[in-house]
């Protein structure tokens, strides 16, 4: 069976992604993209879409998450690359269709503090050892991700899809204790002190769990 092409650049975001990205904001999850990046927040009651270049400014906002859901629904990827560029003279990366699905799969269990525990911790590690590398591809900055290394279990942020040896774990055991301990509260990025670091593209149990399902090339 044919898998079904990606969405266009021109078509719109729809009904039922933009509900959940709507939700996903609304339960203090952010959407954010880019190193001239646009944002998706919640600031008290409302839900804001804005650029994060220089000085933020905000672009769109709606006084609730069903307004946030209906004005994004109408947008494309496209709109909002102009929607940015008003702000940024320089490049951005685009807002498309997968990212906003991969935002809302990754944040699942957003504010979640339940440990990912020592039996997913090795699963995990077990993945790394097969070669998977936890990192988003896309250019720019990409977040936090794992690999294994030859010195150890690498932790750092991703770059133009290379990830970078932040904290490196010489042994599976140091790794698996100090994953085991975390959750997806823990790894948010919460207690960095740039906003732009915090829930942007971070590790997440659902993540994680895809890269236990992934096989190396």
């Amino acid at each position: 069976m044919p898998h079904p092409s990606p969405p266009l650049p021109d078509q719109p975001f729809g009904d039922a992604l933009s509900a959940a990205v709507a939700n996903l904001i609304d339960r203090g999850g952010r959407v954010l993209w880019g190193w001239n990046a646009h944002w998706m927040l919640k600031k008290g009651d409302r839900l804001v879409y804005e650029a994060l270049k220089d000085q933020r400014r905000e672009l769109f906002s709606a006084p609730d998450q069903h307004a946030f859901a209906a004005w994004l629904a109408q947008q494309t990827p496209n709109t909002l690359l102009a929607f940015v560029r008003l702000s940024c003279a320089d490049t951005v990366e685009t807002i498309s269709h997968t990212m906003l699905a991969e935002a809302v799969a990754a944040n699942q269990g957003i504010n979640d503090p339940t440990p990912y525990g020592l039996p997913f911790a090795n699963a995990v590690a077990d993945a790394l050892e097969r070669g998977v590398v936890v990192a988003y591809a896309h250019r720019d900055y990409g977040g936090m991700g794992l690999a294994s290394r030859p010195n150890g279990y690498a932790y750092g942020p991703v770059f133009d899809g290379d990830l970078l040896d932040g904290t490196v774990y010489p042994t599976r055991a140091a790794f698996v204790t100090w994953l085991a301990q975390q959750s997806d509260a823990s790894l948010a990025g919460r207690d960095e002190p740039s906003p732009f670091d915090q829930d942007n593209q971070r590790l997440t149990r659902a993540r994680l769990i895809e890269a236990t399902r992934t096989r190396s090339d």
